[in-house]
């Protein structure tokens, strides 16, 4: 997350130059710093874990490696990169695919300049946005469960916030560092709606996500 007068840094990944070309004039105009360009899938994984920008604006449909995949395996490997899918397509496999990636915000290209600026600085400040349309969807289908939301790192950091474990101790366990666990602890809370880890563990119990205490029945 950031803080202060430092700048956002964007990785664009599109297969399109001309379209990398416009995003580019976009946000250096508006005060971002575009660190580099992938024209696809493989290399916008690359070139995400080499410079690790805050933001990884993304292309859904991308030679050589689709977005979903490059989401899933950027948010696997350095999960303080955050994903925006900026595309053209919204069926169903495409948006709970992305969202179940991991990735922090959902819009389309169709989206007015300074809309997509605004999402990008929401997103530097940790929170997750969606084209209110894709966020409507999200809402009214049921069968998205939170389960489905959380990447599978992110439900297992979730399990051992339940046990009690401080973010320490969660690194140790699962060999990462502390920073990776307060960012994974950053995604749940966003994703779940929560504002602290107590309320986020509670909910978790009372969506059968974690396991209440021994002898504790949730409502």
């Amino acid at each position: 997350m950031l803080t202060g007068d430092a700048r956002i840094r964007v990785l664009i990944a599109d297969d399109h130059e001309l379209v990398r070309l416009g995003l580019r004039a976009v946000l250096e105009e508006g005060g971002i710093e575009v660190v580099g360009e992938a024209p696809d899938g493989a290399s916008a994984v690359d070139a995400a874990l080499a410079l690790l920008p805050d933001i990884l604006l993304l292309d859904l449909r991308m030679p050589v490696l689709d977005g979903r995949e490059v989401c899933r395996r950027v948010v696997a490997a350095a999960p303080a990169v955050r994903v925006v899918v900026l595309t053209s397509f919204a069926d169903d496999d495409d948006v709970f695919g992305a969202l179940s990636a991991g990735a922090s915000s959902y819009v389309m290209k169709d989206i007015a300049p300074d809309a997509l600026l605004g999402v990008l600085r929401g997103v530097a400040e940790g929170r997750h946005i969606l084209d209110p349309a894709i966020a409507k969807r999200v809402l009214d289908r049921s069968q998205v469960t939170d389960a489905e939301i959380l990447s599978p790192r992110e439900r297992e950091v979730l399990g051992l916030m339940a046990e009690g474990l401080a973010n320490r101790q969660i690194a140790a366990r699962l060999w990462i560092s502390e920073a990776t666990v307060k960012s994974h602890v950053s995604h749940i809370l966003a994703k779940l709606g929560q504002s602290d880890r107590t309320q986020a563990i509670v909910h978790a119990m009372r969506r059968g996500l974690v396991p209440p205490p021994q002898g504790v029945s949730m409502p």
